[in-house]
């Protein structure tokens, strides 16, 4: 885990020069945050309505039903503005750093930060739906916290190999053909098994929560924005865990290392 944060601190003092664009860059990936805290509590809200109908009045029920459609819209909306605007961010972000790059570099660079930015945004997503947890049941979130760091322990590891791995196939590609299937391979294997630890701690989790659901020390309500919740983690990871192994096929840093060895 720490081995991903070195990375991609790494990684983004390389592509973003110092000044606003950072500042930009960090405040779009607050706003992933938000938008996935709003789904939680969309979660919440849909649950609250379905299990405790009888207790609203008509009016009161219509007016929720419509409050609802209108979050979940406002945090589609948000989403879509999010994901499209940092596309300007990084055009004038290279503009403004007026370094010469040859084309392959430039667009080894725009893979790099869009991947970066994924990364971060799913990272703080992350932060986000582990405070939610903590809020909806202390234990639950603890060792939730412990199976996430298991987890994100054994993807920062298959990044630190397919970093490494890719490094030696570029080196290799102007000296011997490395064929494609062969380049596709490992990194998909390796996001595919950073993805199926994911789904493991998901599993594990998944049986604590029927667990202390029958025990009777969660409520139906939140037994059930829980479970949705720890599905959109293990989203969260896996998706993180195929951003990352793309970014290590990216990773321009390792090409210029490699260049000036």
């Amino acid at each position: 885990m720490l081995f991903i944060c070195r990375e991609m601190i790494a990684g983004f003092r390389h592509l973003f020069p110092k000044g606003r664009f950072r500042f930009v860059l960090i405040f779009l990936s607050l706003i992933a945050a938000t938008i996935s805290v709003s789904e939680l509590l969309v979660m919440k809200f849909f649950a609250t309505l379905v299990l405790h109908e009888g207790d609203f009045d008509s009016k009161a029920l219509t007016l929720a039903v419509i409050g609802f459609f209108a979050f979940f819209m406002v945090t589609r909306v948000s989403q879509y503005y999010q994901r499209n605007y940092r596309v300007k961010a990084f055009a004038r972000s290279f503009r403004a750093a007026k370094k010469d790059r040859t084309m392959k570099e430039e667009n080894r660079e725009w893979a790099m930060a869009f991947e970066l930015t994924n990364i971060l945004s799913l990272g703080t997503q992350l932060v986000a739906i582990l405070l939610f947890f903590l809020f909806l049941n202390p234990l639950f979130a603890i060792v939730n916290t412990v199976v996430l760091l298991l987890v994100l322990q054994v993807v920062g590891n298959l990044f630190r190999k397919q970093i490494a791995i890719q490094a030696e196939l570029t080196a290799m590609g102007g000296k011997k053909k490395v064929k494609p299937d062969k380049r596709y391979a490992v990194r998909i294997k390796a996001a595919e098994t950073g993805a199926l630890s994911s789904g493991a701690g998901t599993l594990f989790l998944l049986g604590l929560l029927l667990f202390l659901s029958i025990d009777g020390q969660i409520t139906p309500a939140n037994t059930l924005v829980i479970f949705l919740g720890a599905r959109l983690q293990n989203s969260v990871i896996s998706n993180a865990s195929r951003s990352l192994m793309r970014y290590a096929k990216s990773n321009s840093r390792t090409v210029v290392d490699d260049d000036i060895e």
